[in-house]
């Protein structure tokens, strides 16, 4: 027979046991945060919609937080996910260079840290990107052949600095300039992702260039604005822009929209989340990996788009909307990490 001391020992190792057991599995769980810039406009909205059903479908905990536009404040926000131990950072940074200190404590303290939409050189952090150079050089072609080769077109930007404003901004006025130099971009002015701001300054340009033939956008929430104030003075511009917005369908529908690039909010939350959760739970996945794309275009400007060997793929704008909301299937927990990031 065993002792008394025997057995209180072995009572004392099996509840040891079953308290490792337990960390264990508190362990597996695993929390992602999002530090975002804001989650009141509708595209952070609606990517937080997304984002949470990946995280269902993954099996991990989110938490989302608003900076509010405050540097300071998305600092904070990234140290207290480190204190809480969250096994990847998200973060759309509001200043690449000032993120950096606080993104390689991160690191250090065994976080995966992915930046969103931006390229931060943390030393060791991923950055969820989109191929951008390549699909704002096709919008320069096809709003450039869409306004017959020459005449005046002006840009909006997001605002100097923002890694995708500026890279989608060089990649479409690089391509113009060969292709089409008798194109003139007559004006370049950044609206923030306000479509507000973008009302306010293509109010500007129509009363300023009365032979504008079109405009260009690196996103289409401040397109919106641009269109419904030249709509309203009876100004038929050519457009051309980035998001595959659901809002943009009646703008393809009067032929004004010639070609978008469908990134979507419903399919970058998820991505996104999607990205986070294969980190932490051990996937292997490139530094830099790139969201596919497609290009929209009505299949009258499909056929009239350059054939040649910079020919653009485009779906029409009702497929946009049937891939714009697969996006479960199409990023998914069943698909190949070969899914998640297009060649680069």
């Amino acid at each position: 027979m065993m002792s008394t001391r025997t057995v209180r020992g072995l009572l004392l190792a099996a509840v040891a046991g079953a308290a490792m057991f337990g960390s264990s599995a508190r362990a597996e769980d695993k929390l992602i945060g999002v530090v975002a810039i804001d989650l009141q406009s509708s595209f952070f909205v609606r990517m937080k919609e997304a984002g949470d059903k990946a995280a269902k479908d993954y099996g991990v905990t989110t938490t989302w937080q608003s900076a509010e536009g405050s540097l300071e404040k998305q600092v904070s926000l990234i140290e207290n996910l480190i204190s809480q131990h969250a096994s990847a950072i998200l973060v759309d940074p509001l200043d690449k260079n000032a993120l950096i200190p606080v993104l390689k404590k991160a690191e250090a303290a065994g976080v995966n840290v992915i930046t969103m939409g931006n390229k931060v050189l943390a030393d060791g952090n991923y950055s969820t990107l989109y191929p951008d150079a390549a699909d704002a050089a096709a919008t320069a072609r096809a709003l450039g052949a869409a306004i017959g080769g020459k005449g005046e077109i002006a840009m909006l930007i997001g605002a100097r600095g923002n890694y995708v404003s500026d890279t989608r901004e060089k990649g479409f006025s690089d391509e113009l300039a060969k292709d089409f130099p008798n194109v003139k971009v007559v004006s370049v002015q950044p609206a923030g992702w306000d479509p507000s701001k973008g009302a306010d300054v293509a109010q500007t340009w129509i009363s300023t260039y009365p032979n504008l033939k079109g405009i260009w956008s690196m996103s289409d929430t401040q397109l919106l604005g641009a269109a419904s104030v030249a709509e309203a003075a009876g100004k038929k511009l050519k457009l051309a822009g980035f998001d595959g917005d659901a809002e943009m369908a009646p703008l393809f529908d009067n032929g004004s929209m010639v070609i978008d690039v469908l990134t979507g909010a419903y399919r970058v939350g998820y991505w996104n989340i999607a990205v986070a959760a294969r980190l932490a739970k051990g996937e292997k996945l490139p530094k830099d990996l790139y969201m596919p794309t497609y290009f929209i275009a009505t299949d009258a400007v499909a056929a009239s788009l350059p054939k040649d060997n910079n020919s653009i793929d485009t779906i029409t704008p009702t497929k946009a909307a049937a891939v714009a909301a697969d996006y479960s299937n199409e990023f998914g927990p069943s698909k190949p990490a070969s899914s998640i990031s297009v060649g680069h």
